[in-house]
């Protein structure tokens, strides 16, 4: 038999982890937005859009913040250079 307990507290917790998706896909899609407007900004005024310099940034900045999330990084700099 399962603990009635413990149930209660996985659905406790997958709750909690769903509420931090929802606010994961929000964030994404305010980065998205920005991201874009940046692009069109630098094409306005003959920048190039890819800048390959920052992207590392980004991409370290992840990293000192979480070993390994600089293959997050590299996910959402992708995405944010989709359509």
């Amino acid at each position: 038999m399962s603990d009635p307990c413990s149930k209660d507290q996985l659905t406790a917790l997958r709750h909690a982890i769903d509420g931090i998706d929802e606010a994961i896909c929000g964030l994404l899609a305010t980065r998205i937005a920005l991201s874009h407007q940046a692009q069109e900004l630098k094409l306005r005024s003959r920048i190039p859009t890819y800048d390959p310099q920052r992207e590392i940034e980004i991409q370290q900045r992840y990293e000192r913040r979480w070993c390994g999330a600089s293959t997050v990084a590299r996910s959402i700099l992708n995405l944010c250079r989709e359509d």
